[in-house]
């Protein structure tokens, strides 16, 4: 892949995407926007025209005509699975908005692929490229990992969801499940990075639809969870979509302080609530799109050089997702290493 410009082509302009389309666009030496795709012609239009390239209403021959080395997917899973796999069988390197996929088995399925191929799936979630997640690594750092002992991952994102194109997101064959694997990614990953996999997850999830028949049988909009990650290390996971106030946040907390990780600000306070250290870095919409091209450009120079996070990143965050939708059936405590055994990976999730 050291040809130049590397063709790139797109399928579901979600804001993510088009921010990527963007920044590949103004680095002409480097890439070439092929062609877009959209379930909305008019949008998919639109981009063609901004970024001098094709517009299909057929995914399938866009992948054949362009040949992109890159295939962008945006947007619901369940919309563009197939051309996913299309996409890693023509050998293109995917990356994919959040989450991995709908359930392990399929996210699994793609990395294993793709990593086989000497080729990369990867999901594009702006925030591992925001200066506040290292920064809140290197703070989280200055303790020994037994100096904290316990995390609470919050997300409460409250909206109306009422309207016909939103429906997909209470059907767990369509969205995989709700505000657990639609909305935490982001922090999830966040505290995985930094504290590795639990032991073990359980969770209890409910639904506001009106009757018990189709609270069983839709996607939850509120939950909760418990993860255990050593004698001395728990986590507790708050999430809905329903439910204020609104609240995006990772905090962990230590002996004698607690840090505090959101989307632009971290906070380190002590255990009375004054306050020690706040960070608050508002970067441009577009900042987090070029340093991921950078990142990539620089991984095909030195492949040695990681690209983005470790590859198995988003296996264990699949895999912690699909023991907690699991505990919440059998009512049980779950292990993600052995949903990673089971599906034929390493304990730690490594490929």
């Amino acid at each position: 892949m050291n040809e130049r410009p590397l063709k790139i082509a797109a399928f579901g302009l979600t804001k993510e995407i088009e921010t990527l389309l963007e920044c590949a666009f103004a680095m002409k030496d480097s890439f070439a926007v092929a062609g877009v795709a959209d379930l909305d012609p008019e949008r998919a239009g639109a981009t063609a025209r901004r970024f001098e390239c094709a517009a299909y209403d057929d995914v399938r021959r866009m992948l054949v005509q362009t040949g992109p080395k890159i295939f962008l997917a945006g947007g619901p899973t369940y919309q563009c699975a197939e051309w996913i796999s299309l996409a890693i069988e023509k050998q293109c390197t995917v990356f994919k908005t959040a989450p991995a996929g709908l359930t392990f088995e399929q996210a699994s399925e793609w990395i294993r692929t793709a990593y086989r191929q000497g080729r990369h799936f990867a999901v594009i979630e702006p925030q591992r490229f925001h200066p506040l997640l290292q920064l809140f690594g290197e703070i989280a750092d200055r303790e020994d990992v037994n100096y904290w002992h316990l995390i609470s991952l919050v997300c409460r994102v409250p909206q109306d969801l009422s309207e016909p194109q939103d429906r997909w997101r209470f059907d767990p064959s369509l969205a995989g499940g709700g505000v657990l694997i639609q909305h935490t990614y982001w922090l999830l990953d966040c505290l995985l990075l930094y504290f590795g996999l639990p032991q073990q997850v359980y969770m209890q999830r409910c639904s506001q639809a009106p009757d018990r028949q189709q609270r069983l049988s839709t996607t939850e909009d509120t939950a909760a969870a418990v993860m255990r990650f050593s004698d001395s290390l728990i986590a507790e996971i708050s999430a809905s979509r329903t439910l204020g106030p609104p609240a995006e946040y990772l905090r962990i907390c230590g002996k004698e302080r607690y840090l505090t990780l959101e989307r632009e600000q971290l906070t380190v306070c002590g255990h009375d609530g004054r306050l020690l250290e706040r960070r608050q870095i508002c970067a441009e919409p577009s900042a987090w799109a070029q340093r991921f091209w950078d990142m990539y450009l620089r991984h095909l120079e030195n492949p040695q050089r990681l690209l983005f996070l470790p590859p198995e990143t988003d296996l264990r965050t699949m895999a912690v997702l699909e023991a907690a939708y699991l505990s919440s059936k059998t009512g049980m405590p779950e292990s993600p290493s052995r949903i990673l055994e089971v599906g034929g990976f390493k304990p730690d999730g490594l490929l």
